[in-house]
């Protein structure tokens, strides 16, 4: 094919070549004072006659910084400069959460040997970004065929977005894809883990704990936001909870480590967790206790979300005794506010969180985010009507 091309230019040429020597025209050039004419014909021959000469001298060149080891390490140099600014550019589209753009730079740029899982995870998150399940399967499949050194990382990375994002069931599904000789590492432990208590397996948590603590996940900082949650997990799986069982959820508490049993965020978790369960009574119990020994807003915030009739009426006589020595209580008013909505009680409703509005525009140095505190009442007045 190369030949042909060849032959056609040749043909061209000469057939150029023959019309130029019938009316061979002339050209014209000036620069400053000095000026160059001749025919078109001779215009060309000179220009070919200098690019020859420009490619035979670049080319000896060449020859000799090869002989002497320059042109190597100049390649080497500018395909350096250029592997570096690439990965500039993607890193800085992944800065900005844009993963698309960061995979579409690499798509067409070789990759050195060193960073390959970072341009896999970087094409793994475009495609997540992007909601492309299928795509996102092929490049599993591929990986497990081109570059199975990198599989298990890959894995474990699209695990924890899906398990980010709320896609627990996806997340474990991935997570069983990883052989059982691999799932000693921390980041598989305590990813099942997490999954176990988004999808409330509470014996699959209680029988994986062993191995939890055993990988010495409770001390990986990759997980330090995940503890409460974890601690949580662990306390629900530990209680005895059933129809026979009269505050089982001590034993959760009792097998919780000392620093943990105080801890609001902790608590609060698990008190949501007894309530996805339906546990509404045992959560009520729980947030009673602790609430006795330690006045936090977490805890406040859940105890207002109970919603069982059978309980929503003894937490609104509790909040209403709460109530007397602590008026001023914005956090407790929003409680009661969205207790008293759950039983139907709009008016009073209306009423409590009306003087929490209040409470807070007098107390709002009080409290750690007086703005979310406030979006809060106001979506409580919507449901009570007041707010539309």
């Amino acid at each position: 094919m190369r030949w042909a091309w060849v032959f056609l230019a040749v043909v061209a040429g000469a057939l150029i070549g023959a019309r130029l020597l019938q009316d061979p025209g002339y050209v014209l050039v000036r620069a400053g004072s000095w000026v160059f004419e001749s025919s078109i014909a001779a215009g060309v021959i000179a220009a070919l006659g200098i690019a020859l000469v420009v490619f035979t001298l670049g080319a000896g060149l060449r020859y000799l910084m090869t002989s002497l080891g320059m042109y190597g390490r100049w390649r080497s140099g500018r395909q350096h400069t250029k592997s570096h600014d690439l990965w500039q550019r993607v890193i800085k589209d992944a800065g900005a959460g844009n993963w698309p753009a960061a995979a579409g730079k690499l798509a067409a740029a070789p990759i050195p040997p060193e960073r390959q899982l970072e341009a896999l995870l970087i094409r793994a998150r475009g495609l997540w970004q992007q909601e492309d399940d299928k795509e996102l399967a092929a490049l599993l499949a591929n990986a497990r065929t081109d570059s199975p050194e990198l599989l298990n990382d890959l894995i474990l990375a699209i695990a924890g977005w899906q398990l980010s994002n709320g896609r627990a069931r996806s997340a474990l599904a991935h997570l069983s894809q990883i052989p059982e000789a691999d799932r000693s590492s921390s980041r598989w432990a305590g990813l099942y883990a997490w999954g176990c208590i988004e999808l409330t397996q509470w014996d699959s948590l209680r029988r994986h704990w062993p191995a939890l603590e055993k990988s010495s996940v409770l001390k990986d900082d990759a997980f330090r936001a995940q503890m409460p949650l974890l601690r949580a997990g662990k306390a629900m799986a530990d209680s005895e909870i059933g129809d026979n069982v009269k505050d089982g959820w001590r034993t959760g508490l009792k097998n919780l480590p000392k620093t943990w049993r105080s801890d609001a965020n902790t608590l609060g978790l698990w008190a949501g967790l007894l309530m996805k369960s339906g546990l509404d009574e045992t959560a009520f119990e729980l947030l009673d206790h602790a609430l006795s020994k330690d006045w936090q807003p977490t805890l406040l915030r859940q105890f207002g979300r109970l919603s069982q009739p059978a309980v929503v009426g003894r937490a609104i006589e509790a909040a209403n005794s709460w109530l007397k020595n602590r008026a001023d209580d914005a956090e407790l008013l929003l409680a009661l506010g969205r207790l008293l909505n759950t039983n139907k009680q709009q008016e009073q409703a209306r009423q409590y969180l009306l003087r929490a509005v209040q409470v807070l525009g007098l107390t709002a140095g009080e409290s750690p985010n007086p703005q979310e505190l406030e979006g809060l009442i106001l979506t409580e007045l919507g449901r009570s009507g007041i707010v539309q």
